[in-house]
C-alpha cells in the first residue's frame, strides 16, 4: 500500500511538472520547476569520512533537476569508490537524494604492477590508498580472479577449516592453489577435486597427524604425501 502511495505521489509531481512547463507564465513556471531542483544529498555508508568524500564528488548535482538525473549517472560517478557494495539510490521528491551503501569486507592483500591492493568480497581489487584497513589479512601471490579466491575460501569453510590461519595464498599458472598456514605448514592443493582433497586433509587433521613445519601434498587423487620442511 505504501509503495502504491509513493508511486501516486511521484506521478502527481511529474504530471504537475509537465503540465506547468506548458504554461506561458515563464516566471511562475521557473519558480515551480525549481521545486524539483536537488537541494539535499543524504549519504549513509556508516563512515563519516567516506560520506564526506562521496558528498564532495556528487556536489555538482545540487540545483540539478531531479527528473533529469538518472541513477546510472550517479553510479558512474561512484566507480572510484569501488570498495562499496549494495549501493541504493532513492529520489525523495521534490528535492532530496538518498544514497545508501556498505563498505565491502576485505579478504586479502595482493600486488599488481608493484602497487598494493586490497581484495574485496565484492570481487574488486581496491587500491590500498583508497581505504583504511585494521584487520590482519593474508597475501595472495599470482594472477588470480577474485571469484576463484572467494570460491576457495567457501570450500575451506565448508570443511570447517579456519581460513584465519592462512598467511599466504599462491595461485599457480596451472590454476591450482598453495596455502601457507601458521606454524610453517604448506598445503598443496590439486587443480581439480579440491573438495575431496580437503576432506582427506581434514581426516588427517582430526587424527592429529598434521604437525608443524610440514608440507602436505594433496595433488594426487586420494593420497596425502607428508614431507618435513
Amino acid at each position: 500500500m505504501l509503495l502504491q502511495i509513493n508511486k501516486l505521489k511521484i506521478f502527481f509531481y511529474l504530471f504537475s511538472f509537465l503540465l506547468l512547463t506548458t504554461i506561458t507564465n515563464n516566471n511562475f513556471n521557473l519558480n515551480f520547476s525549481k521545486t524539483f531542483f536537488i537541494k539535499n544529498i543524504n549519504i549513509n555508508t556508516g563512515e563519516y569520512e567516506i560520506n564526506k568524500k562521496i558528498s564532495s564528488k556528487l556536489n555538482y548535482l545540487i540545483n540539478k533537476n531531479m527528473f533529469l538525473i538518472n541513477k546510472y549517472e550517479i553510479l558512474m560517478n561512484l566507480e572510484e569508490f569501488n570498495f562499496l557494495e549494495n549501493i541504493h539510490i532513492r529520489k525523495n521528491y521534490p528535492s532530496t537524494l538518498h544514497i545508501q551503501a556498505e563498505k565491502t569486507d576485505l579478504i586479502a592483500i595482493t600486488y599488481i604492477k608493484q602497487k598494493k591492493y586490497f581484495v574485496g568480497k565484492n570481487t574488486k581489487f581496491i587500491l590500498a590508498n583508497k581505504i583504511e584497513n585494521t584487520k590482519k589479512l593474508p597475501i595472495v601471490f599470482g594472477e588470480f580472479e577474485v571469484l576463484k579466491l572467494i570460491k576457495l575460501n567457501d570450500q575451506l569453510m565448508q570443511q570447517n577449516l579456519n581460513i584465519k590461519k592462512i598467511n599466504k595464498y599462491f595461485f599457480h599458472k596451472n590454476k591450482r592453489w598453495d596455502l601457507y598456514l601458521e606454524d610453517n605448514i604448506l598445503i598443496m592443493l590439486p587443480h581439480s577435486n579440491v573438495i575431496d582433497a580437503l576432506k582427506l586433509y581434514n581426516k588427517f587433521l582430526k587424527k592429529n597427524l598434521i604437525k608443524n613445519n610440514i608440507i602436505i601434498d594433496l595433488r594426487i587423487n586420494n593420497r596425502v604425501i607428508l614431507t618435513n620442511v
